[in-house]
Parts: C-alpha cells; sequence; structure tokens
C-alpha cells in the first residue's frame, strides 16, 4: 500500500494541533478537505486515528504510533528534497515548538525571541507547557522541536544552557528575617505555596523527604507564575530558582533568601530528538535557544 505524501503531512498536522480545523488552517486548506484525507486515512489504515476530545480530537494508540514514523518518513522527504538547499532563516516563515515550564517561559522567552527577532523575522515559536512525564514522548515522536529543563530528560541530545542554577526560598519583603539565609525555624513556621510536580521542580522537597522534614504546605499551584502575587499578597514562601527569585524581586515587594538546607545545584537542560531534530531547520532553531541562553 502507498500513501501520498500529503495525507501524511495532514496527518501529523491535526496530529500536532489536535483539530481538524486548525490542521486546516495550518494548511491553508478547507475544513472539508481536511477531513476527507483522514477519512481517506482511515479507510487505508483500518483505524479511527482519531476521537472527539472537548473542543478539539485526541489520537488512538495507532496514530501515536504511526506518528513518529510518519514524521521520520516526512522529515527525511524534505531533507533530501531540500539537500541543495540552504535553510534560510531571513526569509524561513517555519514555526518551531520548544516545551518549556512558565519558569522558562519568564526567564527564557524574552532572551530566545529577542534574538530570532533579529535573525529571522518570519518565524514563529509555540511554547508547549512543560509536563516531564510527557516530554520524553514529545521529542521522540517529534511532537515539539526541544525542550528546556532543569531535571534530566532520557533524549539522544543535550546541550548545558545554565549550569549551576539553584534554589532559593522567597518571601515577602516585609516579613522577611534579616540576614540572607532564612534560618531552618523560620522556614518551617512560615506557610509555603507549592507548584504541580509535573513540572520537574521537586528538588528541594526530595532532600526535605530524605531528612524526614516536611514544609507547612498552604497552596498547591499548577504555574510558578502565580507565586509572586500570592507571596507578596498572602505572606507566604516558595522555593524557587534563584533567577527567577531575582526577576521577581524587581517587580514585586519580594526578598529572597538562601535554604536552610543544602540542596544540590543544577544545570538548565536544552534537549532533542536527534535523529528528527538533529539537523536542517531544527538544528538551527536549537543552536539559537542555545545561543540565547550561554550568551544571557
Amino acid at each position: 500500500m502507498s500513501l501520498d505524501l500529503n495525507l501524511l503531512r495532514t496527518f501529523l498536522s491535526i496530529y500536532d494541533t489536535r483539530s481538524v480545523t486548525r490542521a486546516a488552517a495550518e494548511l491553508s486548506l478547507t475544513q472539508p478537505t481536511v477531513s476527507h484525507a483522514l477519512g481517506r486515512l482511515r479507510r487505508h489504515l483500518g483505524d479511527p486515528l482519531f476521537v472527539r476530545a472537548g473542543s478539539g480530537v485526541a489520537p488512538t494508540a495507532r496514530a501515536v504510533e504511526l506518528a513518529l514514523v510518519f514524521r521520520r518518513a516526512v522529515t527525511a522527504v524534505d531533507d533530501a528534497v531540500d539537500a541543495d538547499r540552504v535553510f534560510d532563516p531571513a526569509t524561513s516563515e517555519r514555526r518551531f515548538r520548544i516545551a518549556l515550564s512558565d519558569v522558562g517561559e519568564a526567564t527564557f522567552l524574552p532572551r530566545i525571541m529577542g534574538r530570532l527577532a533579529d535573525r529571522a523575522p518570519g518565524v514563529s515559536v509555540e511554547s508547549v507547557p512543560m509536563r516531564i512525564d510527557r516530554v520524553t514522548s514529545w521529542l521522540a515522536h517529534g511532537d515539539v522541536d526541544a525542550a528546556v529543563a532543569s531535571v534530566p530528560i532520557d533524549s539522544s541530545g543535550h546541550r548545558a544552557l545554565v549550569r549551576g542554577e539553584r534554589y532559593v526560598c522567597v518571601l515577602p519583603a516585609d516579613r522577611a528575617p534579616a540576614g540572607d539565609r532564612i534560618e531552618l525555624d523560620d522556614f518551617l513556621t512560615v506557610p509555603h505555596v507549592a507548584v504541580d510536580p509535573a513540572l520537574g521542580h521537586r528538588q528541594a522537597d526530595a532532600v526535605l523527604e530524605s531528612m524526614r522534614i516536611r514544609r507547612r504546605i498552604g497552596l498547591y499551584v499548577h504555574h510558578f507564575s502565580t507565586l509572586p502575587g500570592v507571596v507578596a499578597g498572602c505572606g507566604m514562601a516558595a522555593i524557587v530558582p534563584a533567577q527567577l527569585a531575582a526577576l521577581w524581586a524587581q517587580r514585586w515587594p519580594i526578598v529572597m533568601r538562601e535554604l536552610p538546607i543544602d540542596v544540590p545545584r543544577f544545570d538548565v537542560t536544552l534537549s532533542w530528538n536527534e535523529d528528527i531534530a538533529g539537523t536542517g531547520a531544527a538544528a538551527w532553531f536549537r543552536d539559537q535557544v542555545a545561543g540565547a541562553l550561554t550568551d544571557a
């Protein structure tokens, strides 16, 4: 059985956008055309491939398996066709996808976009909310071109961007103890706000658990962006990366103190899949991300 390459591109667009409507817009086709193409694929492959989910669609187990195969096939064809053509960032309108936590969005995206604005004004970037439990699969299937995280990710390509980052405690300026470090008694007395472990920032809590110490957590949130308002306005503390704490201290009545426990420093690492994003435009994008962060 042979499949039209355009059918594979349609499949991948639906897979990436999780929407027939958005896929049609991305491919500059009508929605009936995309629906017809999906129907052909379903008949060819004997599987529904996508099922309704909320306002969009979700891939079946078979579609998840095929996504990696189809993406590699399309990438191989594109690379072969483009072998004699050099990727020109100055004229490209390609969209790149990068997985970032909201810490990464706040601290890294301005640097990344500033660099791209000078070198590739026509490209666009989609920031995909980080899920540590899923990002390895995203990279393996080409769902994202790259990922930036503070914990190791199982992928075929790695590059350290920010070395020796550390965690600190942030507190409201009017309630922070004197000195550079918060004492353990004060640390355990103040109520804390903690972020979703799926974002990948559990190193400090892991150390506390190993010491059989529990901080008093009064609030759990899903985004780091929620923290400065809660810390400043509710008299709570939080554990965050030092770069983010320094950024907040410029904009909010917040101060940072060193933690009362020894938490290992960590590297912020850029990860990718060498088979899918090891060459061409994806490799160029990865180099721009690395340059934006390491230069800073």
